[in-house]
């Protein structure tokens, strides 16, 4: 008894996952799946922003995950600076910045779309680091983004 309502119950659930995908599928105006199209919100900037800004004008990337993470994989050209190396990294970042003399924008990513690491090195720096007016901008998505849009 036990056994055929488990096995109803799994055949009702896939029968709904395939009436909830056909619908999506043919649907005229299909929604977003989740987190895949997500605006970016206003103190972020998307992928696309950001490779047009470094196209335009150049930028310093700025790698704000776990130093293992960054050994594994970074945007070409990245700096790490997290809160956990916070010390021996900043200056590293900080000779870069004074040696950028066309002052460019930096974008700071960390590990997934709703990471908070990017925004904590983001307001370290703008508080406890004298940048002045340099544009810190943070990269919506984070690595995974770079990885979906670059490494296709």
């Amino acid at each position: 008894m036990m056994r055929t309502a488990v096995w109803q119950a799994l055949v009702l659930l896939g029968l709904a996952g395939v009436a909830g995908w056909l619908t999506w599928k043919f649907h005229p105006e299909p929604p977003a799946l989740y987190l895949t199209a997500e605006a970016a919100p206003a103190d972020e900037i998307s992928l696309e922003q950001a490779l047009q800004m470094e196209k335009s004008r150049g930028v310093i990337w700025v790698d704000a995950r776990s130093a293992a993470a960054f050994a594994k994989g970074h945007v070409p050209g990245a700096h790490l600076l997290n809160e956990q190396g916070w010390p021996d990294l900043v200056f590293e970042l900080v000779k870069v910045m004074d040696a950028d003399e066309a002052r460019r924008p930096l974008v700071i990513y960390c590990d997934a779309q709703k990471c908070a690491a990017s925004k904590a090195v983001r307001n370290r720096l703008r508080h406890e680091i004298p940048i002045g007016d340099r544009e810190v901008h943070v990269l919506h998505g984070g690595w995974p983004a770079w990885q979906g849009g670059i490494g296709r």
